[in-house]
């Protein structure tokens, strides 16, 4: 039966999306809802849609202010149809904007600097200081054991999801093994914990820890709305800006390497992998 094309449903012509092996259900719900606005912007059947057609409506996409990344997603979608499922069109040649780079707080050498030496506590220093140093997270942070730095190999071992292994430097060492001998037996109680909590046998609360951070950065005079995560995001900045390459970064801090790029892309460079440098060394800041 012959049906005129003003009174077909576009979605019939979707069904191969739905069909599709290699996708998941959400995927395809989503590239389904895609196609069908497109293909109402087009006014067309599949079989006579043009590349011009595609660039015309990502085109219109923009002028509506969609975001990159959105408009990234369209084309996706757009093509996994015409091109892999159907082979009406061929769009490898259709100009994408260039993606936005994500809103990220970031914290200068210099800041951070001020952050360290404005806190009097030798517990809360350290605190700053594996966070930035290491390029940990808070909850990896808090739940540092003491059994977990080996001091002979010069090595911190990161538990829990993101299992990991980080080089210290021998002054960071020096300074934990301090705060051991100095704080941690006289007032620590035994506890398995680097950062210790008055609860006999638990860790220092994230929550604490982020009021002391808050504290920290008015005394230097910095943005109270920054969050702990800001100290590892200047971490995976810095090194970067210290030419240190994408595998090593995500070595150092767990992070995939999409994720890294999708955060911090546009300051990755091609470079040469290398140690980890001293970043607690402050020589370089006046």
């Amino acid at each position: 039966m012959h049906f005129p094309d003003n009174i077909i449903d576009p979605t019939c012509y979707l069904y191969p999306i739905l069909e599709s092996q290699n996708i998941s259900s959400r995927t395809k719900k989503l590239y389904f809802q895609i196609n069908k606005k497109f293909i109402e912007f087009a006014r067309k059947k599949p079989e006579d849609i043009t590349e011009q057609n595609v660039n015309a409506y990502l085109e219109h996409l923009k002028k509506k202010k969609r975001r990159a990344s959105t408009i990234k997603t369209v084309y996706m979608g757009i093509r996994l149809f015409f091109e892999k499922l159907l082979g009406v069109i061929d769009l490898e040649d259709v100009e994408l904007p260039e993606l936005e780079e994500p809103d990220v707080d970031i914290l200068s050498r210099k800041e951070i600097k001020s952050i360290i030496f404005n806190i009097n506590s030798a517990k809360h220093q350290l605190i700053i200081k594996m966070a930035y140093g290491c390029g940990l997270k808070l909850s990896e942070v808090v739940n540092i054991k003491i059994k977990d730095i080996d001091f002979d190999n010069k090595l911190l071992r990161i538990r829990g999801r993101n299992k990991r292994v980080i080089p210290l430097s021998e002054d960071l060492l020096e300074e934990i093994r301090n705060y051991i001998h100095n704080y941690h037996i006289p007032e620590g109680k035994n506890s398995p914990y680097l950062f210790f909590s008055q609860k006999p046998g638990k860790p220092i609360s994230t929550r604490s820890v982020e009021i002391m951070f808050k504290k920290s950065l008015s005394k230097a005079g910095l943005k109270v709305s920054l969050r702990f995560s800001v100290l590892r995001d200047s971490f995976i900045v810095h090194l970067i800006d210290k030419g240190y390459c994408l595998d090593t970064v995500s070595e150092l801090t767990g992070m995939k390497e999409s994720q890294i790029l999708k955060k911090f892309g546009i300051r990755i460079k091609m470079v040469k992998k290398n140690r980890i440098p001293q970043l607690l060394d402050f020589s370089d800041v006046a």
